[in-house]
């Protein structure tokens, strides 16, 4: 691609804030809003004469907004992964990404080069999310290496090979929390009898042990292909089921095996099958058993599940989705950059899926929960066709979000609000959806601006689900623009502040974080 990239894809190493810098505040910020904003994402997407080709590939960028006394400091870093190490000294891409495969290393052998086709290294490029567990801070992307990362610094302290602890290859950058500290998360094994499996990480004991030496695997769910694995980037969880999704986007394994003597990314070893149904697997969390009743629905992909909960008989499952996998290859710069996008934001969508169906009429709609057009219809062999509520209506006029944040405390319970970004447009706006009256504020950017994800903090006194605020990075897509920290009333989704980054900082894109009280 062109090497005229955009100034938010120009961040290169000499853009690092090695210390915290003071932002320009406008407005006010709450006094109670105290802690650390911790941000997680493609930072770096050229390497010498070498630009990754997808969102997904840049080198990982960790940001960090202090936040005291109505004050906010910003820093940002490159995370000193090995895979960074390696690509700097190299001047090049040698380690492959999700979409981009990685160049030979000069400072290797010819044989050593032709033995890692056989044996290729997995990245430790970790730029998809950083979550607190225990007293760690944990930075995780698509594979099974997680890093531990300095919450002071934002340096690496140590790596976790989850490969090493339990029988997965690979697993997600979302992580469920429960509310006794325990962690889930759904891993991919690239063996189709037991394709995706849910791990348990214990709390953290206040200077224990690390907790991923006690992981475990709760359940284990073959695939319905016998060379195919469905793609996952998220995983659902109610009171009692764990909810995964089989997509009709999928790692062909027969592709993977020969993937590195090719050359070829991982992205390229997917193929989409919309003809086939997207199957919804619940598995029970008191014993990890699979439910036996095959639920499915038309073709979608998936990337953000926002909550799933129980209510008189139904598990409701709120997601963004796509009509189609081919939402992935949407994401690649040569895309995203031109003048005309083809990426559009994935709907919100629910599906209520009816629990006691063993005595269920044949052909008939078993959803009974009132208010909502969400349809599950008993078919001839005993499985469950699901239909989706679009909450305002119908497709057209779907509510578009991408990466849906909610009030956690209401994570598995029943809930009204969820806020998320419609972002990489000329029209980027934040959203607020207010599920009980269906209806949706906005706060719309300047100039282009993207809003990024938007994580909600209560406040410590409130008693209603939407009594905090909002903050949600922004970056530019013009040059004369600045980078800035902005804070949402959580109940008028009116602007409260934002906190301009000084002139010359360069914000990359983030995608996802956690706020540390």
């Amino acid at each position: 691609m062109a090497n005229d990239l955009p100034t938010w894809l120009t961040y290169t190493p000499g853009d690092q804030l090695e210390k915290p810098v003071d932002t320009n505040i406008t407005g006010t910020i709450p006094q109670w809003v105290t802690g650390t904003l911790y941000r997680n994402g493609s930072g770096m997407f050229k390497v010498g004469e070498t630009t990754v080709k997808h969102l997904f590939d840049g080198l990982a960028v960790l940001h960090k907004f202090t936040i005291k006394d109505g004050k906010v400091q910003y820093q940002n870093k490159l995370l000193d992964t090995e895979t960074l190490g390696k690509c700097l000294k190299a001047n090049r891409l040698v380690i492959g990404q999700f979409a981009t495969a990685a160049y030979p290393d000069p400072c290797k052998s010819i044989f050593a080069r032709f033995f890692s086709y056989f044996s290729p290294e997995m990245t430790d490029n970790t730029a998809v999310n950083i979550v607190p567990h225990g007293d760690m801070l944990l930075a995780f992307t698509e594979s099974s290496n997680i890093n531990i990362v300095n919450p002071e610094t934002l340096t690496r302290k140590g790596s976790i090979p989850l490969g090493q602890f339990v029988a997965v290859h690979i697993a997600t950058a979302h992580p469920h929390m429960d509310f006794d500290g325990t962690m889930y998360n759904l891993a991919t094994s690239f063996n189709q009898k037991q394709a995706y499996s849910i791990v348990k990480v214990p709390p953290q004991e206040r200077g224990g042990d690390n907790p991923f030496n006690q992981a475990s695997l709760v359940s284990t769910i073959p695939s319905r292909w016998k060379v195919n694995i469905g793609y996952n980037h998220s995983f659902g969880m109610s009171e009692n089921y764990f909810v995964v999704l089989e997509q009709t986007l999928v790692a062909n394994l027969l592709k993977l095996s020969v993937m590195n003597i090719w050359g070829a990314a991982f992205e390229t070893c997917m193929d989409n099958y919309p003809e086939e149904k997207s199957l919804i697997h619940l598995t029970r969390r008191s014993d990890g058993e699979t439910v036996t009743t095959q639920y499915n629905a038309d073709s979608f992909f998936c990337f953000h599940f926002i909550n799933c909960y129980e209510e008189d008989g139904h598990l409701v499952i709120d997601l963004c989705a796509f009509d189609s996998g081919e939402a992935v290859r949407d994401l690649y710069l040569h895309s995203i950059t031109q003048k005309e996008p083809k990426w559009e934001n994935a709907k919100v969508r629910r599906y209520v899926l009816p629990l006691d169906v063993a005595k269920a009429e044949t052909g008939k709609n078993l959803v009974t929960l009132p208010d909502t057009s969400a349809t599950a219809v008993k078919q001839p062999d005993g499985s469950i066709f699901c239909t989706p509520d679009y909450i305002t209506g119908d497709s057209s006029k779907a509510v578009l979000m991408e990466l849906p944040r909610i009030n956690y405390a209401y994570n598995t319970k029943k809930y009204r609000y969820v806020y998320g970004t419609e972002f990489l447009t000329d029209k980027a706006k934040l959203t607020k959806l207010d599920l009980k009256t269906k209806t949706c504020v906005h706060w719309q950017s300047e100039d282009q601006d993207q809003p990024g994800e938007p994580v909600f903090i209560a406040r410590p006194e409130g008693t209603e689900e939407d009594d905090g605020v909002i903050l949600s990075p922004v970056f530019p897509m013009k040059p004369d623009r600045k980078a800035f920290l902005l804070v949402l009333d959580g109940k008028t989704f009116k602007e409260l502040a934002r906190a301009e980054t000084p002139p010359g900082v360069k914000m990359p894109v983030t995608f996802h974080g956690s706020f540390i009280p």
